[in-house]
């Protein structure tokens, strides 16, 4: 076996130390935000161990990290009894109602004298949410038929069809990610074909509960992670300790070895200056010099010694490191995931309601740092209600992509378009008068009338309808947004396919 020199050792432990900084920067980045204490210590933690190791800077950190994550530990284990407390509250309300059948409410006592806290657990119970979302759908079964025969207002019927139009969007991504699942299919169907009062509760209901799922879920996932990287830190700093002693007891053995060698010399000199023999200086020479190279040899053993200790202990580092870089990474791959799904609308692909809100509170502060124009337009298709009844849902889902296409394809790249919900879409034209601005979505309606749709081999024209109007200092995007809603039902009013707009200039 080749033995490795300690120069080739010494650059091992230098590449570990130098893959345990990257990683450090790494987490650091991936935690940004999440705690600002945390993410500063991690940052430190690299410093000291980047260069020339400073161990005991690196020991002190690694311990104030340790004592960060166990409070971490702590805040999840409160938010648990919390969420619980909160649950009590909620039922405690709900056997308080009048409405509420007597069965419901026995049932209600009952779950509250066996709800209790784990004040061990780091999540929320499942179960006891799901029963909780039972007795509840069970309260709301109890409806009386005085209630159901109610005549609905148009305020009423027009937030239950906007209420309807914003479950389709939210159940979309779990339909997508679970379409084995019978009760997402029905809603998504129900959802498609219309529900009533009842049905529309029941399926918020079910909506909730896959939310809270997930939610668990998400916090189950983090808690290991935190509780995985909580353990790896804690080694890493005992491997560092114990590191630290051996360098302290290597270093007392140098001193020694040293002290030995200078002895030695000293004897040498001595003996030199009062030998009167030739013979006689060279032996006792020669016994002093081999001393000296056996203190030597042991120094150098010992020395090799610490660096195989160091490396080995880097090696063992280095792995930890890799487990829980791979780890980070699938759960950020993960978190990846779940937000662009969360941002986008499933059916045409484009930016959704939550994704528009972003984009747009950035783009009117660039505009207000800037001074830059920034416009806002609402557009609907027109007569799409028509085109569903007479064609299908499956038809009317069919339109709403090829128009969302077409409608990002002939928009500049740096102009944004999202879905608003159902028919209706939003965009964002910065950079953009409101001239220049009536220009692009001018393009975009007439593209659009003139694409060569066809349904049941019938030729159909099918037209948009445009609001526009212009973000200001004196005019906020909330009231930009109203105005280009306004100027969108006029433009449906005066005929149609048409984009009207004011000029505020």
């Amino acid at each position: 076996m080749t033995e490795v020199s300690p120069k080739k050792q010494l650059m091992v432990a230098r590449q570990y130390l130098d893959k345990l900084s990257i990683f450090i920067v790494n987490m650091a980045n991936f935690y940004q935000g999440a705690n600002p204490t945390f993410d500063q210590e991690l940052v430190m933690l690299k410093k000291q161990l980047s260069g020339k190791p400073d161990y005991d800077a690196a020991t002190q950190i690694t311990g104030k990290l340790n004592a960060v994550l166990t409070k971490d530990t702590k805040f999840f284990k409160q938010r648990n009894l919390d969420s619980v407390s909160h649950l009590q509250n909620a039922l405690k309300k709900l056997s308080n109602i009048k409405n509420v059948s007597a069965d419901v409410k026995t049932e209600v006592s009952e779950f509250l004298i066996s709800l209790s806290p784990d004040k061990h657990a780091v999540v929320a119970p499942l179960a006891q949410f799901e029963k909780a979302l039972l007795l509840y759908n069970k309260a709301l079964q109890f409806e009386t038929d005085s209630d159901k025969a109610k005549t609905q207002t148009p305020e009423q019927i027009a937030l239950h069809n906007s209420i309807t139009q914003e479950l389709k969007e939210l159940i979309t991504p779990f339909y997508v990610g679970n379409k084995s699942d019978k009760n997402l299919q029905e809603i998504y169907r129900k959802l498609n074909i219309g529900l009533d009062h009842k049905e529309l509760l029941e399926c918020c209901l079910i909506m909730i509960r896959f939310v809270i799922r997930d939610v668990i879920k998400e916090a189950t996932a983090t808690s290991r992670l935190i509780s995985n990287l909580h353990k790896s830190l804690t080694t890493i700093n005992d491997d560092i300790n114990t590191n630290i002693a051996d360098s302290e007891k290597r270093f007392e053995e140098r001193v020694q070895y040293n002290s030995e060698i200078k002895e030695h010399i000293t004897e040498i000199e001595s003996v030199v200056s009062d030998s009167q023999q030739l013979d006689e200086l060279k032996e006792q020479a020669k016994q002093h010099l081999d001393k000296m190279q056996a203190s030597l040899k042991a120094s150098a053993a010992a020395e090799q010694k610490e660096q195989a200790a160091t490396i080995n202990m880097m090696k063992k580092m280095q792995e930890r490191v890799v487990a829980l870089e791979a780890e980070a990474s699938t759960y950020k791959q993960k978190l990846f995931t779940q937000r662009v799904a969360a941002l986008s609308d499933q059916l045409t692909k484009l930016p959704n309601r939550m994704a528009y809100e972003e984009k747009a509170q950035f783009e009117v502060q660039r505009a207000q740092k800037t001074g830059s124009p920034l416009c806002i337009a609402i557009v609907d298709i027109d007569h799409f209600k028509k085109i569903n009844d007479s064609y299908g849902h499956s038809v009317g889902d069919k339109t709403l992509q090829v128009i969302a296409k077409h409608i990002r394809q002939y928009l500049p790249k740096e102009d944004f378009v999202a879905r608003w919900g159902g028919e209706e879409f939003v965009m964002l034209l910065p950079n953009s008068s409101i001239q220049q601005a009536f220009d692009k979505v001018e393009l975009v309606r007439e593209k659009v009338s003139a694409l060569p749709f066809k349904f049941k081999g019938q030729r159909v024209t099918v037209t948009l309808s445009c609001g526009l109007s212009q973000i200001t200092q004196k005019i906020t995007l909330e009231e930009a947004f109203e105005k280009a809603d306004t100027l969108l039902y006029k433009a449906k009013d005066a005929g149609r396919n048409k984009t009207l707009f004011e000029d505020i200039e």
